[in-house]
């Protein structure tokens, strides 16, 4: 299993680090579409290692999986047709989310944190 698990970073790292080379010649929305691909997972492994975290911190990065879930067909999206990127979006996310989600999930880490 540990070797499955090794195959599956290295091919996750691998594809990430393509596609932020790819995008390196393409708008700025792709340029941040490929570097949260690239960086999302190396910062929810970096709390992984240094548990425990304080939930106020750890939450935002777990709620953080949803959009990068969604920022991989947005990417190939906006390579094949840059009319794809709206202004009022990060990674093909509205602001709005980034925003109200971003103090939602803080607050929700706040609140979680009180009662442990």
């Amino acid at each position: 299993m540990r070797l499955v698990i090794i195959l599956i970073a290295i091919g996750w790292g691998i594809s990430a680090v393509w596609a932020f080379a790819w995008s390196a010649s393409k708008s700025r929305d792709a340029k941040l579409t490929a570097a949260y691909i690239l960086l999302w997972p190396l910062v929810a492994v970096i709390l992984l290692l240094n548990e425990p975290v304080p939930l106020w911190l750890s939450v935002p990065v777990i709620f953080g999986f949803l959009p990068w879930l969604l920022a991989g067909p947005h990417l190939s999206a906006i390579l094949t047709d840059s009319s794809a990127s709206q202004p009022d979006e990060i990674i093909g996310i509205p602001r709005s989310y980034w925003k109200w989600g971003g103090l939602a999930a803080v607050l929700l880490g706040l609140l979680f944190d009180g009662y442990a």
